[in-house]
């Protein structure tokens, strides 16, 4: 054989060199199922971490395997009031029982039927909802804005009488109000009915002692002073944020027995 032919004959491939370290096929993420999750909760080692992952798992549609009616009739469970289960906060501020009933309507017609009658009606009949939404938050910064304006005035009239400490009584009026607001809002947007409680009485104190203030001076101002005095924004924001029922308590961290 020539050198020519040999120079133009391919090279040969044995089944040895063929590359053997081709990535392996990625499996499809695969989540526990609800009621593994479920018994975790129940379980007497459970932790805060298995809350919140059981109240993810609310959030997810049902599995391939999974019948709506069997994910209906765990959520119906989830919503009873008898069961502890429902009253277990996750790290985010939501309850079980919550996430179970935002699921039981997710699944639609006629599941979303079954919803227990209590809580229809709580929501037909304007109850309030947990959080704090956005006009509350607005409401209470120009409440808190118009409240500083008129203590201002105050104390520029207290000044004018010469009141001792005029000033320094009314700034730190001031600060008082801005602290106790600030703390009501951050318990509503923690779900802390702690912060909620303790800031409660002192922005129902601010609204009477406006109210105070504003109706007897209407008999000296024709009724401007019921215009001016800030008296209906405190009592509106006292309203506002007002504390959760105290059914919406935070469960304590070990777990009742089981229905």
């Amino acid at each position: 054989m020539s050198q020519a032919a040999l120079r133009s004959a391919p090279p040969s491939v044995t089944v040895d060199e063929a590359p053997t370290d081709l990535p392996a096929p990625i499996a499809a993420e695969s989540f526990p199922p609800l009621a593994s999750l479920l018994e975790e909760v129940r379980s007497p080692g459970m932790v805060r971490a298995d809350i919140d992952a059981l109240i993810v798992g609310l959030g997810r549609p049902p599995a391939p395997d999974e019948s709506p009616r069997e994910r209906a009739d765990l959520l119906l469970g989830l919503l009873e009031r008898n069961n502890p289960v429902g009253d277990h906060t996750g790290s985010g501020g939501m309850k079980v029982r919550h996430a179970a009933k935002e699921a039981l309507l997710a699944l639609g017609y006629p599941y979303a039927l079954e919803l227990p009658p209590e809580l229809v009606e709580l929501k037909r009949s304007g109850g309030r909802e947990p959080g704090l939404s956005g006009g509350d938050v607005t409401l209470a910064v120009v409440s808190l804005l118009f409240q500083s304006g008129s203590l201002m005035g105050v104390g520029a009239l207290l000044d004018y009488i010469e009141m001792p400490a005029a000033t320094e009584v009314t700034v730190g009026i001031g600060l008082v109000l801005w602290l106790f607001t600030v703390l009501s809002m951050a318990g509503h947007a923690s779900r802390s009915r702690d912060l909620q409680v303790i800031s409660s009485p002192v922005l129902w104190a601010a609204a009477g002692i406006w109210s105070l203030i504003a109706v007897p001076s209407a008999l000296f101002t024709n009724g401007i002073s019921l215009l001016v005095v800030p008296w209906h924004l405190a009592l509106w924001t006292a309203y506002s944020l007002r504390p959760e029922p105290a059914s919406d308590e935070p469960a304590p961290s070990t777990p009742g027995p089981t229905p």
